[in-house]
């Protein structure tokens, strides 16, 4: 039972942080569209953070932590969404895809 739910947590979450991905890959996002990818950052991060560890995400999880925290500060108002940021967010999915895998795989 656990394997399967961690089977489609891997599968539903990789989905997402693709598709998060391929939206930031675009060289000119417009402002509407960054609010919404930054409230799916938060929502992916806090659901890798707070579920992976229980289903032996450990790695990705402590990545997916950072992320949570900036994008919990957008959130509230207290950082801005930048070019910068996209892109800095960009390089950390890509690095949670990578450990995504090798620890789906080292299972």
């Amino acid at each position: 039972m656990l394997a399967e739910i961690r089977k489609q947590f891997y599968k539903d979450t990789l989905k997402e942080l693709e598709g998060i991905n391929g939206k930031l890959a675009s060289d000119n996002i417009p402002p509407e569209e960054q609010s919404l990818i930054a409230e799916k950052v938060f929502s992916v991060s806090h659901q890798i953070s707070g579920t992976g560890p229980m289903l032996g995400f450990d790695s990705t999880s402590l990545l997916s932590k950072k992320l949570e925290s900036t994008f919990y500060d957008i959130r509230r108002g207290e950082k801005k969404i930048t070019l910068q940021l996209l892109w800095q967010t960009k390089r950390a999915i890509d690095a949670m895809i990578k450990s995504f895998n090798e620890e789906n795989n080292s299972q």
